[in-house]
């Protein structure tokens, strides 16, 4: 591994790093703690079910987003590495 190809494996190790660390923590909540604060959000509403489920979809939207950023990073961080072998392979043929 030469130097100039360091700073790059290091900027992807990072960036993968740092997804997963968000993924791990978007996860901690509790299905309890859920509901608790949907509850307080939804107290002395009108229409309590209807503000529950809709503090239930702006929940799933907020995975989905995470899941689709998650996915986006994963396809960054692939190209990145075909890009990488890509200058290796190159560099082999001068």
């Amino acid at each position: 591994m030469t130097k100039s190809e360091k700073p790059i494996l290091k900027a992807m190790t990072s960036i993968f790093g740092g997804g997963l660390i968000t993924l791990a923590v978007a996860g901690c909540t509790s299905a309890q703690d859920q509901h608790y604060e949907d509850s307080r959000a939804c107290y002395g509403s009108r229409h309590y079910a209807g503000c529950m489920n809709q503090q239930q979809f702006q929940r799933d939207r907020e995975q989905l987003m995470n899941q689709e950023r998650a996915l986006i990073s994963s396809q960054q961080a692939r190209e990145n590495l075909r890009m990488l072998r890509e200058i290796r392979r190159k560099r082999g043929e001068y």
